[in-house]
């Protein structure tokens, strides 16, 4: 007797036929999910909340000058896409940026001096007024949020932004520092595809410490020490390389899994597999 048919029949009065339905259901999800092909196509925010796309940049050919389609006519030398219902525009007779909502109407003039603005996520957009960096945040009433000037600076995902200052690090939506900025990029593989740009949505990043790479979590707390030549994120594991090609695997917990032995990300996988499932859905 399997597990599944244990843990079904420690109910009583159980049907059956009630569980050689569940017991297919589940072999054939079993089969689906293994190649990963099972579930709903991915889909923007903007999909699942029934939101149209706003109007894309477009250039018009007679007079070279930049608009939106359906919304607002070719007027500006320069035009970014439009993000949290704003978009950062300039006009051929100005140096500066100005932000305009999406019927056009200014929110904050091109007189505030931006030579270089960003586009706005979770209600926040790095400006500067030097072109060679000088970043800070600023909300949409033109409100100075985060002040600091950063040599560079990322939109913010999920409440934290990556910034440089000599090296790169992690700061919060109130300019607290999560992650010192001593590496040289938050560039994260994933099994699954990739690499993102910082962290993924379960709050993981792979950290590049020049040399060798590490995994630190959205609260500051190193995971993997930055010692591996290379680091994938699996879904229930971390892939780690050495300096010789080959590969094994952590736990969530940064405790060894699989032994550093493999030639191929996939025979870790398949070992990973083989460790951390039954082979069959217990219910």
């Amino acid at each position: 007797m399997n597990h599944f048919e244990t843990s079904l029949d420690l109910r009583k009065g159980a049907d059956p036929e009630l569980v050689e339905r569940i017991e297919a259901a589940l072999d054939t999800i079993t089969k689906r999910t293994a190649g990963g092909s099972w579930g709903p196509y991915p889909r923007t925010s903007d999909e699942i909340l029934g939101r149209a796309e706003p109007p894309r940049p477009i250039r018009d050919d007679k007079s070279g000058l930049w608009g939106y389609v359906g919304a607002v006519p070719p007027r500006y030398a320069q035009a970014q896409p439009f993000a949290d219902g704003l978009a950062w525009v300039r006009r051929p007779e100005s140096q500066t940026w100005e932000l305009i909502d999406l019927s056009g109407a200014t929110v904050i003039d091109a007189s505030s001096g931006y030579l270089a603005a960003e586009r706005f996520a979770e209600g926040l957009a790095w400006v500067s007024r030097d072109e060679a960096g000088g970043w800070y945040a600023i909300d949409r009433q033109n409100r100075l949020i985060i002040p600091g000037g950063f040599d560079d600076a990322k939109a913010f995902h999920h409440g934290l932004a990556l910034v440089q200052r000599g090296g790169w690090g992690v700061i919060d939506r109130h300019g607290r520092v999560v992650v010192q900025p001593r590496y040289r990029a938050f560039v994260t593989p994933l099994v699954s595809g990739g690499p993102i740009e910082g962290f993924t949505d379960e709050g993981l990043a792979v950290v590049d410490a020049g040399d060798r790479f590490g995994v630190v979590d959205r609260g500051g707390q190193v995971i993997v020490p930055a010692e591996h030549a290379a680091v994938v994120i699996h879904p229930v594991a971390f892939l780690v390389g050495d300096q010789f090609g080959l590969w094994g695997a952590l736990d969530r917990k940064g405790k060894p899994l699989v032994e550093l032995k493999y030639k191929e990300q996939a025979e870790v996988v398949e070992q990973i597999e083989r460790r951390l499932t039954d082979g069959r859905p217990v219910l």
